[in-house]
């Protein structure tokens, strides 16, 4: 099982962000998490392995993540990357900055967003990260402090508005909430997050939001992207994962535990989500 550690970062108390640029040839350090938000670029470092809490991806020549999930262990690993001019740039933001009566403000509303939405880990397509890249750059070698603080609310409004974004981790793993959901979706996801162990029906969740069971999956899907069974199924995902890395019990324990019936239904429907098995996903962190 891996250790991870609270990281005391170098952002000042009176500072809005902290940046550091490097190049380097080799990813050594450990896995950790923090409480500010952390936006890192990463280029020329194709086969390195990135995992933000329960996702573990292969990345390519370009990556950025942003990431405000105070508890979200986060790591990038060498992997099979060669490479040795590695460039990396790490942000550190204060998160009392979007708090307040100016970032409440019509303006800021798609950061507000990006920031709810990178609870999870937000990794940004490649073509996205070719638009923004010559600003990240910049921003790391700005020495106005000002002018700097004007352009990292730019990259972060430019980074807001980018569709094709991907959440990483699984909700259950990093226990995000969403902030603005429909009251319906939210008392449908509350019942899934007490009862997930359990049997657990299309129409019983129907009748929390009041609709039919025909009308409710499509409302439900129109809002979050998914089905209710599919959601349900990587709720479960999301627990097991956690508990495969924060307990000793074993993978059909954790299986059963979690509301899968059959211990090869939850080996192949963890297989087909993360990439591999639970004994293996357990044995890799």
């Amino acid at each position: 099982m891996r250790e991870s550690f609270n990281e005391i970062t170098r952002l000042e108390p009176l500072d809005v962000f902290y940046i550091g640029e490097r190049i380097k040839t080799y990813f050594e350090y450990p896995a950790h998490c923090h409480e500010v938000y952390e936006l890192n670029f990463v280029e020329n470092a194709a086969g390195v392995e990135r995992t933000i809490g329960d996702s573990r991806e292969t990345i390519g020549n370009l990556d950025l993540v942003f990431i405000t999930g105070s508890k979200l262990v986060h790591v990038w690993e060498q992997g099979t990357c060669g490479e040795h001019d590695i460039h990396e740039i790490t942000i550190h933001i204060d998160p009392d900055t979007f708090h307040g009566p100016l970032i409440d403000k019509r303006a800021f509303a798609s950061i507000r967003r990006m920031i709810e939405r990178a609870q999870r880990g937000l990794a940004f397509p490649e073509t996205a990260i070719q638009i923004v890249r010559e600003d990240i750059v910049n921003l790391a070698r700005s020495t106005d402090n000002f002018a700097a603080v004007i352009r990292l609310f730019n990259l972060l409004y430019r980074l807001s508005l980018v569709q094709d974004a991907r959440e990483l981790s699984s909700t259950a793993f990093t226990e995000a909430r969403e902030g603005n959901e429909d009251e319906r979706i939210h008392l449908v996801k509350e019942h899934i997050a007490a009862n997930y162990m359990h049997d657990i029906n299309l129409s019983d969740l129907a009748v929390l939001a009041h609709m039919s069971s025909e009308s409710f999956s499509r409302f439900f899907r129109n809002k979050t992207g998914r089905t209710p069974n599919r959601y349900l199924i990587d709720y479960r995902l999301g627990i097991a994962a956690r508990m495969l890395l924060t307990t000793k019990l074993s993978v059909s324990e954790i299986g059963f535990s979690c509301g899968f019936n059959t211990l090869s239904h939850f080996n192949r429907l963890f297989r087909e989500s993360k990439g591999c098995t639970p004994s293996e996903f357990r044995e890799r962190f």
